[in-house]
């Protein structure tokens, strides 16, 4: 059975079907031509197809908020009010889960519909649509502030054809907000609103605060009836790049507010990384990733699927540069590279034809600053060490390949392997050779198209000019680094001539690189120059200011050093001992009468607030949960498990049976990679909705009739398992269910052999990328963890 697959299931007979229908198989409306619902559509409408289809059990810490509607149902009403607490905590995509299992507890709840239009706030269409359903007798029965609410939410979501409509459908919004407040002074809930949609509008939409201090205190008003209300949340937005020291009361609060939701936690470092309270704000950001890391476990997501993930965890290793945590910055950025990149498909296009956008990933994030944590820091052995893992693969695009490079022939001179930081060079100077090249061939191809349309000389150059556009840019964004590593070499050999030749082609690196390239030619009083600019425009931070007292030492500057290095032991109070910038200071702590550990930690601040062992929170470090142990029936009724697999990394593909043609091109897709899964090691087996006696249907048996003449030939089967799933139980165990309507989901895993789902793309419609899955699997596969970073010194 293994290795015969559906002829007729999808080569036979559903692959003329799904050329002719595949574009309009499901309509906008989740509907195919006949008026069924698409599979893996909801059977609600596209609202509620893009939204979460899991259901979640009660959500712990989402803030001490209650918002009555019309239900009978207490269950209902407490997830409301867990949906309102992830509102105000911008947890979006968990207040729509929670207003979709209000919904799903009491149908008749409306305001339901209002709590989902509020949670697709960045989403107008899809607020739209769904506020749209809020109608019908369950409005009759609503409550004429539950009207209030629905109606402005209703006018707020309207289609709006200018900037100007939707200035003023916000004002008019922000007066419904006051309204209802005036109306119902026990809805404490419509002046929270009140306080957060004022900033909200005035910061995405241009709407002005004519007071922040009225807003501030209308806050105050909140806080005073409920002090652990999220509204605290607001109040640092509405202070931030303002006047943050109003907000540090708000800064202590906000996390303890709401302890489950991860944002309420990560807000504070706005406010201590304005008052460069780097320490301080680094903490409130690790807590953030651990809860949600706890979080990711318990809901079974992934990292680029959680508001502000990417974001926090890389401002995060931002401060603890600052500090000098360098071994936790490079934890953190590793930990970031290491998690998987889960796509989204863009419908039956063809795998050629679809691009992963990388900007704004974990992946990408981490990278980023794994680069500059080893660039600042001179941690040249980690280079060194991850150089041939995937932790600094070449990558896909240009930047990522020439900072690479960069990077290494650095370290590599840094280290003093010349034949190393020679190669580097090699591959750097290779890049740059292949743009020279693809530029001259864009430019022969636009002039040989523009003769040929019988264009004038100067539509001809024009023509060339342009094409050449892209390639020239990527050349110029290569001079720097070309010349900085080029400097280097010439240093680590001596060539002091040739190197001070290249200072002005390196004006715009880095300055504290710059500051040390100056000290390295001879002229300290350069470089001290350099680096006290920098550290002006980077107070508070270690790094600028060790380089400015080594500096100022070099320089003959030794009473200036020594005032410097009083200031310099403050700010490396947490910071790592074996940094090679803090070991140059040994003549300085010397000259200072320090010995051994110079470090002077300060004391901790007093305005802090609530602070957990960050242990409770969640693991500091990203991992995948456990995949459930799913069961499935062969064609010929023998049973089928996960287990079999266990000790051995596999891809399972759910599809949904031999009614949708998606899945059916899906498999089209997977099986001209068959033969690469097979020899990279990860089998694929296929668990399909259709029962075990369809699927032995399908199957060929014998010899296969001939061909009628002028027929279409089909391709070979395709080689993978299937299975039957009809019982729903393997959708289930693997997340692949709408736990809402009970209907299974397209879904694509990834289980390695520890048992844990390491990839998963589930959804309304299938993964149709399967050679970027298994390029990505494979990178998964090869990393190593922890990263194999250097014993001793970074």
């Amino acid at each position: 059975m293994d290795l015969h697959r559906l002829r007729l299931l999808f080569l036979v007979t559903l692959l003329p079907v799904a050329a002719a229908r595949a574009d309009d198989d499901a309509g906008k409306d989740g509907r195919d031509r006949a008026g069924n619902v698409a599979p893996g559509h909801s059977l609600h409408g596209e609202a509620f197809t893009e939204g979460p289809r899991r259901r979640l059990p009660p959500f712990a810490g989402c803030g001490i908020v209650h918002f009555p509607v019309t239900t009978a149902v207490p269950e209902a009403q407490a997830f409301f009010d867990q949906g309102v607490g992830q509102l105000h905590g911008f947890a979006y995509w968990e207040a729509e889960r929670s207003f979709r299992t209000v919904l799903a507890l009491d149908p008749a709840c409306v305001m339901a519909h209002w709590g989902m239009a509020m949670a697709n706030l960045q989403n107008e269409s899809r607020a739209r649509q769904v506020i749209a359903l809020a109608t019908g007798p369950a409005l009759e029965k609503a409550t004429p502030r539950e009207k209030a609410w629905i109606e402005a939410t209703r006018k707020l979501f309207a289609e709006h054809t200018n900037d100007d409509a939707r200035k003023a459908a916000a004002t008019e919004y922000i007066g419904a907000l006051e309204k209802i407040a005036l109306d119902h002074p026990d809805d404490l809930e419509a002046r929270a609103f009140l306080v957060g949609f004022s900033w909200w509008f005035k910061s995405r939409g241009g709407v002005p605060i004519p007071s922040l201090l009225a807003i501030d205190a209308l806050a105050d008003a909140v806080l005073t009836r409920n002090p652990r209300h999220p509204i605290h949340h607001y109040v640092i937005h509405l202070w931030d790049h303002q006047r943050a020291a109003r907000a540090v009361r708000s800064a202590a609060a906000c996390g303890p507010a709401a302890p489950g939701i991860a944002h309420m936690w990560h807000m504070p470092g706005h406010v201590y990384s304005e008052l460069e309270r780097w320490g301080d704000a680094a903490w409130q950001q690790e807590a953030a990733a651990r809860v949600d890391h706890a979080h990711m476990l318990r809901a079974h997501l992934y990292p680029d699927q959680i508001h502000n993930f990417a974001h926090n965890s890389e401002w995060l290793v931002r401060n603890l540069n600052h500090v000098g945590r360098v071994r936790d910055a490079l934890a953190i950025s590793a930990n970031m590279v290491a998690m998987p990149r889960v796509p989204r498909s863009k419908g039956l296009k063809p795998e050629a034809e679809q691009r992963f956008d990388e900007e704004g990933s974990c992946w990408q994030y981490g990278r980023n600053r794994l680069f500059e944590t080893i660039l600042d820091w001179e941690a040249w052995s980690v280079a060194a060490a991850l150089a041939d893992t995937p932790y600094l693969e070449p990558g896909r695009e240009f930047d990522d390949q020439w900072r690479r490079e960069h990077l290494l022939a650095l370290a590599a001179c840094g280290r003093g392997d010349t034949a190393a930081g020679a190669a580097a060079l090699a591959r750097l100077e290779a890049l740059e050779t292949g743009l020279r090249n693809e530029r001259t061939a864009a430019a022969d191809r636009a002039e040989a198209e523009a003769r040929e349309k019988k264009k004038n000389a100067a539509e001809i150059s024009k023509a060339m000019v342009e094409a050449m556009q892209p390639f020239t840019e990527k050349v110029e964004k290569l001079r720097a680094p070309l010349a900085e590593v080029r400097l280097r070499a010439h240093l680590a050999a001596g060539r002091i001539d040739d190197a001070k030749g290249l200072l002005g082609a390196v004006a715009d690196i880095d300055k504290g690189r710059l500051a040390l390239v100056h000290q390295a030619l001879g002229d300290p009083a350069k470089g001290l120059e350099v680096a006290r600019a920098l550290a002006e425009r980077e107070k508070q931070r270690l790094l600028p200011a060790a380089l400015v007292t080594w500096l100022e030492w070099e320089s003959g500057k030794k009473e200036e050093a020594v005032k410097s290095f009083a200031e310099v032991r403050r700010r490396a109070g947490v910071a790592d001992t074996d940094l090679p910038v803090l070991k140059r200071l040994a003549p300085v702590a010397e000259a200072a009468g320090c010995s051994g550990d110079w470090r002077s930690p300060a004391s901790p601040a007093t305005d802090l607030g609530e602070r957990p062992d960050l242990a409770t929170l969640g693991p500091r470090d990203w991992h995948a949960w456990q995949a459930g142990d799913w069961v499935a029936t062969a064609a010929d009724g023998t049973p089928v498990s996960g287990a079999s697999f266990r000790g051995r990394p596999h891809v399972v593909v759910l599809t949904l049976g031999e009614a949708c043609v998606h899945c059916n091109k899906q498999l089209e897709a997977f099986a001209a990679q068959a033969d690469a899964f097979a020899k990279a090691g990860f089998p694929v087996v296929v668990v399909s909705t259709d029962r075990p006696a369809e699927i032995a249907a399908a199957q060929p048996a014998g010899d296969k009739p001939a061909q009628p003449a002028g027929a279409v030939a089909a391709a070979p089967p395709h080689p993978f398992p299937v299975h039957s799933g009809a019982d729903g139980a393997a959708f289930r165990a693997l997340d692949a269910w709408d736990d809402f309507e009970s209907r299974p989901l397209h879904a694509t895993c990834f289980i390695a052999a520890d048992g844990r789902m390491r990839w998963q793309h589930v959804g309304h419609e299938p993964f149709m990328l399967p050679g970027f899955l298994l390029e990505e699997v494979k990178r998964l596969e090869s990393l190593p963890e922890p990263p194999p970073f250097p014993p001793a010194g970074p």
